[in-house]
């Protein structure tokens, strides 16, 4: 049988085309940056790595988005910028309930960029629609100028408790291995009725220490409010 005009003759072998690599763009740099965030952390990835994720050269990252720290004010700037922005329409306690507890989902997943945001995150560009609307309801509320203070406070308590889990989870024991740990240990001299209230909580965290995580921030974060609530009242006229 003759071959078909353009095709392979008998015993030859067809070629598939060699796939070409998508262009690498400042998107796909911080995709793959992300990529690596999620499952190594803010600071557990190199450039290096992140150029061979890429199938390219470090100097091309470079090219395209910067050094490594403008590789992760890239990813810091694209967490941010998929956070909500609650409407303006709410109450501002519900408002920013509605923000940190949302938030900390969207944060949560990108080890280290809650400890980049307690830092930085008044100079992070997609933090600022935020911060103008959740000041703007502190100050329409009664605060003031004390408005920037108790959104910092607001902010800052719920970041650092989330930058705190981001450690337990890269470079320490896990929160049930430490409580485990801490039931195993002997009543220190002294332990009284502190210590014994402490067993049940402990019991909860080595059992399901992210249920514990999660009620510790919700209880931390309506402390904060109830507190700035009593604030905001004596600052009004009796």
């Amino acid at each position: 049988m003759a071959a078909r005009p353009g095709g392979p003759g008998r015993g030859e072998r067809t070629v598939p085309p060699k796939r070409r690599r998508p262009s690498i763009t400042p998107d796909r740099v911080v995709d793959a940056a992300l990529e690596l965030t999620r499952e190594h952390g803010l600071d557990g990835w190199t450039i290096r790595q992140l150029a061979t994720v890429l199938g390219t050269w470090p100097n091309t990252v470079a090219h395209h988005v910067g050094d490594r720290e403008d590789v992760v004010a890239a990813v810091v700037q694209r967490v941010v910028a998929t956070m909500p922005n609650p409407s303006p329409e709410l109450g501002w306690q519900e408002w920013f309930r509605e923000l940190l507890l949302s938030g900390r989902d969207v944060i949560g997943r990108y080890p280290g960029v809650a400890r980049r945001l307690a830092r930085d995150g008044a100079t992070v560009p997609a933090a600022l629609p935020i911060m103008d609307r959740g000041i703007g309801l502190l100050v329409s509320a009664g605060f003031g100028d004390r408005a920037p203070l108790a959104y910092g406070v607001l902010l800052n308590s719920a970041v650092l408790l989330i930058a705190l889990d981001d450690d337990r989870r890269l470079v320490g024991p896990s929160a049930g291995e430490a409580a485990t740990a801490l039931m195993e240990m002997a009543a220190p001299a002294g332990a009284g009725t502190g210590w014994a209230s402490l067993q049940p909580w402990l019991r909860a965290s080595a059992t399901d220490s992210g249920a514990v995580a999660d009620a510790l921030y919700r209880y931390t974060i309506e402390s904060v409010l109830a507190g700035l609530q009593a604030d905001l009242e004596t600052m009004r006229p009796h």
